[in-house]
């Protein structure tokens, strides 16, 4: 349990440092607009909050770093003129000069140049040679930069592009593989390119290996949603002979890595293959698909990249799965508390708390950061129930020494009448002496406002007076005092007055 109370002070620790995305950092903000002409972006800097002189560190995400110090105060402004086209990812960050600095981050994703996509009337561009030749139509589709564009084709593999418009022909009269490329320019001279790869099989040339030949085919027939290319015969023979990875591989993995992605469909046939060529199991790939069936919102693509980019094992992934079906947990917070070295032992009491005391897990680990282990917070809960005082305020008071005896008598006192927190202070055994003190004197009370109405009802009636008459009396000058009562009326009324017959004034 210790262990537990470990974790979740490591998970509050660590959410408390990470800032959230788009958020301001230390008390500044950063706001930046971008605007572009040709290759040019303008970066026009907004800033609040620091004390200048402020320094910028730059990343323009195509490999060059800026930085700007000194600068005394907002706007901004920089330019960067880009060497070629593409998508960049940008970032800023923001330092005043306070010790320690206080900082801002800033980023964005910025487009230069145009954008051309390459499709073909025959999709995938697999072709068979139909009396020595086969022919295929090109269509290139060009976006952003500055129109007008203008258009250059290599669709013979020469590696030279040869002015054009938007649409080409080609004819093939030889089996293989070819690429297709279109290169497109905008009014800003900035280009673009996108190639298409090309198969194109000779029936009458001589025959590949059946089986070879049998695997292209069939990992054909995925692209290009689960094969990141087409494969001719010659390929997946050059792949089988090790020409791939280095290992002769069987055609019966290939054939298998196929099969495989038909039923796996968030993955390609190159990255199922890859996991076996890597030393794991196509078993354990296989009990991946079936976590993502149990868990429903939770893709194989999902698993998957959590195993291959290192940062789960599936033995995590499953025990978090069984964890998060089990109990109806959210599989990343079970799989992230398994990974800090929770068992599932310890999860299945932590999830079955936090849904028995109506709890955020949130609000669990807060309790276990505090100090107080799961039995604990159980105990808590059940004296809440029993005396409907406050889990908070019960939790508080077993972190602060007093014992679940104590402190179940002082919630029984406090749901009298009172407070939880006081009774402690003072103490139990204090607090009943002090309840019973008091509820003696207002008995004792009640029997002297008892006796003096009888003896005011007496007086009022040998003095023939109201019987208000007389109360006021004892409350007011008399304070109290019935012989002070009795005096007074003696000496204003005499001895004989009311006679004890009813009274006469």
């Amino acid at each position: 349990m210790q262990r537990m109370r470990w974790i979740a002070a490591l998970v509050l620790l660590v959410s408390s440092l990470v800032p959230s995305a788009g958020q301001a950092q230390d008390g500044m903000t950063v706001e930046v607009a971008v605007s572009q002409s040709c290759a040019v972006a303008t970066f026009d800097v907004a800033a609040t909050g620091g004390a200048g002189p402020y320094s910028l560190t730059w990343d323009f995400g195509d490999g060059e770093i800026q930085i700007d110090s000194g600068v005394a105060g907002f706007p901004f402004t920089t330019q960067h003129d880009y060497a070629a086209s593409g998508t960049f990812e940008w970032s800023l960050l923001v330092a005043d000069s306070s010790d320690p600095a206080l900082q801002a981050t800033n980023g964005g994703t910025l487009t230069v140049g145009p954008q051309v996509s390459l499709t073909s009337d025959v999709f995938p561009p697999l072709l068979t040679l139909v009396e020595g030749q086969a022919t295929l139509n090109f269509t290139a589709t060009a976006s952003g930069g500055e129109p007008p564009y203008s258009y250059a084709w290599d669709l013979d593999g020469d590696g030279v592009f040869e002015a054009g418009t938007e649409t080409a022909a080609f004819t093939y009269t030889a089996g293989g593989k070819y690429q297709a490329a279109v290169q497109v320019t905008d009014g800003c001279g900035l280009t673009a390119t996108a190639v298409l790869t090309v198969v194109v099989v000779d029936p009458e040339a001589e025959a590949c290996h059946p089986m070879a030949q049998r695997i292209a085919d069939g990992v054909n027939t995925l692209f290009p949603s689960q094969s990141g290319t087409l494969y001719t015969c010659e390929d997946i023979f050059g792949i089988k002979g090790g020409g791939l990875t280095g290992q002769v591989l069987g055609y019966g993995r290939l054939w298998h890595a196929y099969k495989l992605a038909l039923t796996m469909e968030e993955l390609t046939w190159e990255e199922i293959l890859q996991w076996k060529l890597d030393g794991t199991g196509w078993g354990l790939l296989t009990q991946l698909d079936r976590f993502s069936e149990t868990l429903t919102d939770v893709g194989l693509r999902e698993l998957f990249d959590l195993v291959v980019n290192g940062e789960a094992s599936v033995g995590d992934v499953r025990s978090a799965v069984r964890v998060a079906t089990r109990f109806g947990a959210d599989f990343y917070d079970a799989l992230e508390r398994i990974q800090a070295g929770a068992n599932p032992g310890e999860l299945g009491q932590l999830y079955r708390t936090a849904a028995g005391l109506d709890l955020e897990l949130t609000e669990i680990d807060s309790y276990l950061a505090e100090g107080l282990s799961i039995a604990e917070l159980r105990h808590a809960g059940r004296v809440a129930d029993q005396t409907g005082g406050a889990l908070d305020a019960l939790a508080a008071a077993h972190a602060a020494g007093h014992s679940w005896g104590e402190i179940k008598q002082a919630a029984d006192l406090a749901a009298e009448g009172g407070d939880l927190t006081s009774i402690l202070d003072a103490g139990v055994s204090e607090t009943r002496r002090e309840e019973r003190q008091q509820s003696q004197d207002e008995a004792r009370q009640e029997r002297a406002t008892e006796q003096g109405a009888r003896l005011a009802a007496r007086l009022a009636h040998r003095y023939g007076i109201p019987v208000d008459q007389v109360q006021a009396l004892a409350d007011g000058a008399c304070a109290g005092d019935w012989d002070c009562v009795q005096s007074t009326l003696h000496e204003q009324y005499g001895a004989s007055r009311g006679g004890g017959q009813g009274g006469k004034k």
